[in-house]
């Protein structure tokens, strides 16, 4: 019974209109398009604030993040993964999951290095290498991020306050999870 009331509080958690129907990803995402042009982010922390900028090469990765930017989804949500030699990660854990997964949009030229955001995926009952829709996470060190090439779908960079996210990098540690994780909220900047 308490195993039933905790699966109803996690749907009951999860906003409708952030899931997307999973066997319509990337039609719905398509649809989508045309009210989520914008490809800059603000992410404020406590240790200061950082700039993304999704790449336009991987459509579907950057219509999905920017409405759940815009919808809120990224309020008050948490780094809490640093991944040892390669970088930071985020977004929505365990409970936030949706019910989707993004398309892969694997892009040669957009190869894993310092400063790029590349979306996390599960690799249990994944055989098309779809990525999460929530989790991402941020490359801090170029020659260990090499071997993530083509396994994560690179979809974006730190443009500005690269110090800010190697300050979440050090953050003290156990087993790769933060001993106080760092609360980040997102919000889009104005392109005009």
């Amino acid at each position: 019974m308490r195993y039933l009331i905790l699966i109803s509080f996690l749907f009951a958690s999860c906003k409708p209109n952030w899931r997307i129907d999973p066997t319509k990803v990337k039609e719905e995402l398509q649809a989508q398009a045309a009210q989520n042009t914008e490809r800059k982010v603000k992410v404020e922390t406590r240790l200061g604030d950082f700039e993304l900028e999704l790449d336009d090469r991987t459509p579907l990765h950057s219509v999905n993040f920017i409405r759940l930017v815009k919808m809120g989804y990224f309020e008050d949500r948490y780094f809490y993964r640093n991944v040892y030699e390669i970088g930071i990660q985020g977004g929505g854990e365990y409970f936030d999951r949706l019910n989707y997964l993004v398309p892969a949009e694997y892009i040669d030229e957009l190869r894993p290095v310092r400063g790029s955001i590349a979306m996390a995926r599960y690799d249990e009952g994944n055989p098309l290498q779809s990525s999460s829709p929530t989790e991402f996470f941020i490359v801090t060190d170029t020659e260990q991020a090499s071997r993530f090439y083509r396994k994560y779908v690179v979809f974006g960079k730190v443009t500005k306050g690269m110090a800010v996210v190697d300050s979440i990098k050090k953050e003290r540690s156990f087993d790769e999870k933060p001993v106080i994780p760092v609360k980040f909220s997102m919000s889009v900047l104005d392109q005009k």
